[in-house]
């Protein structure tokens, strides 16, 4: 398909053009829609040249010689233009938060407040495929897809920094479950590792509980229980999380969840119901 289409490109610089700008390619390939066969400056100086029949001869050699060091590569043109290229915060942040906000009804988890060292070290996982790599598990695979947007290490520290400077943003308690309950089950099977106040502990690598939403909290708990996270020999921390919830009924998930987001969670946001529908009208009896 490359051939042909550059196959014809050339044969429509020898028939029709009068003049072009040999700058890296025989003609403007890029014309064509091959984006990667853009004119390129560092191969030869920008130089409008007439098209001589001598000139016309020397195509093929010149774009046989382009292929055979790469100048046109897609991969060594483009590779090299997205590493020296350094983006700005805003720019690496604003694609994040497409889905780590509140701005779309269907999206991930909202990061704002979280331990840096943690966001970092889930953000590495996802780009180096510790994290993201099954299917059935169909947020973390997206979200394996999404992470290569950050191009590099700088990048992704930008990123998780950035996050966790930000503050935490009030969230809808979605989850219901018997407090007392979950505060015995926290005690007794979370508190060693992450914290009495669920503010998380950097020696044991267990990251602060108290920005998570129910929802997204009860749902990475069920996978840990299932066995859609942390299964990987890679990921140390996932398998111990694993083995902690592995005994654990879906009440007991549900209790936990909803002891710590009440407890220690996140500003509680007022839900649509509360927001949209009107108050109930005072009575008589509820004035006296």
């Amino acid at each position: 398909m490359v051939k042909a289409t550059v196959a014809a490109k050339v044969n429509k610089c020898r028939n029709s053009f009068i003049g072009f700008q040999l700058l890296g390619s025989p003609c403007s390939l890029g014309n064509v829609g091959m984006r990667s066969f853009a004119l390129v400056p560092t191969v030869c100086v920008a130089k409008l040249i007439e098209v001589t029949a001598m000139q016309k001869q020397f195509l093929p050699t010149i774009l046989g010689i382009c292929f055979f060091f790469g100048v046109c590569s897609p991969s060594a043109r483009e590779g090299s233009a997205l590493e020296t290229v350094r983006r700005s915060t805003e720019s690496i942040v604003t694609e994040c938060a497409i889905c780590h906000s509140t701005k779309e009804a269907q999206r991930g988890p909202v990061l704002h407040g979280m331990d840096a060292w943690y966001l970092l070290s889930q953000i590495q996982k996802f780009h180096d495929g510790t994290r993201g790599q099954n299917t059935d598990n169909r947020s973390e695979y997206l979200m394996g897809i999404a992470v290569k947007k950050l191009r590099n290490k700088r990048e992704m520290n930008v990123a998780a920094k950035w996050f966790a400077k930000q503050k935490p943003m009030p969230a809808i308690r979605t989850v219901a479950g018997d407090a007392k309950s979950g505060a015995a089950l926290y005690a007794s099977r979370c508190a060693v590792c992450h914290g009495d106040k669920a503010e998380g502990k950097l020696d044991t690598a267990s990251p602060s509980l108290t920005k998570l939403e129910g929802w997204y909290f009860i749902d990475q708990m069920r996978k840990f229980r299932n066995g859609q996270r942390g299964q990987n020999a890679l990921d140390p921390g996932g398998q111990v999380m694993a083995a902690a919830v592995s005994d654990l009924t879906p009440h007991q998930i549900s209790d936990v969840v909803a002891y710590v987001v009440d407890a220690f969670g996140p500003p509680e946001a007022p839900s649509l119901r509360q927001r949209f529908l009107p108050l109930p009208l005072e009575t008589n009896s509820s004035r006296q």
